[in-house]
């Protein structure tokens, strides 16, 4: 085994893996100015229309001329949503964290069958480099990412620890005769919520 490959290798996974993440939690920042937009558009046209109707009813000229106004942000607005589609913006993200995550599990297996021994140097090498081919074409057509949605990222992995699991949450998920620990009071204490 080679401990650079290995070295190499380790770093490729952590970078990997914030950047799935990264794009995870900027898929969550677009959809949110998603249902944003949505209202503002609602409240645009409602008001537009209402103070329209207010005219006809009422016949006052000052309804009319708010109603240009609020006509004339509605089609702001409309050309506005043309050029920036944060919905399309948070499928690309989306994709591009799924095309990761088979990455970063690869990366996974690659550092597993390093460090039991079972692969030869040339193998570990064409293994590596094949990730590297995967990983520039996913790159290649990503999105880009903003600093919001790395730091969200970092404390998802970092603090909310996202990625790990304990050998007591992976049991728990097992049937018996797969577990490792076989504790159930452990178990037990696990399904309990934490205090903060």
């Amino acid at each position: 085994m080679s401990n650079i490959h290995l070295q190499e290798i380790r770093e490729s996974f952590g970078k990997v893996a914030y950047s799935h993440k990264t794009h995870e939690k900027a898929a969550e920042i677009e959809s949110s100015q998603v249902g944003l937009i949505k209202w503002v558009n609602i409240i645009l046209t409602t008001l537009t229309s209402g103070t329209l109707v207010g005219t006809i009813v009422t016949n006052e000229t000052a309804l009319l001329y708010i109603g240009g106004v609020f006509s004339s942000f509605t089609l702001a607005f409309a050309i506005f949503q043309l050029s920036f589609n944060p919905e399309k913006v948070a499928e690309k993200h989306r994709q591009t964290a799924k095309e990761l995550w088979l990455i970063r599990e690869k990366y996974l297996s690659l550092i597993a069958d390093v460090m039991g021994g079972e692969l030869s140097n040339d193998t570990i090498t064409s293994r590596r480099d094949q990730l590297i081919a995967d990983l520039h074409m996913v790159y290649k057509f990503a999105p880009a990412t903003t600093s919001k949605a790395y730091k969200k990222a970092q404390e998802a992995l970092q603090i909310n620890e996202e990625l790990t699991f304990s050998d007591v949450e992976i049991d728990k998920l097992l049937p018996k005769g797969l577990r490792r620990v076989d504790n159930s009071k452990s178990l037990k204490n696990l399904s309990k919520p934490k205090s903060k």
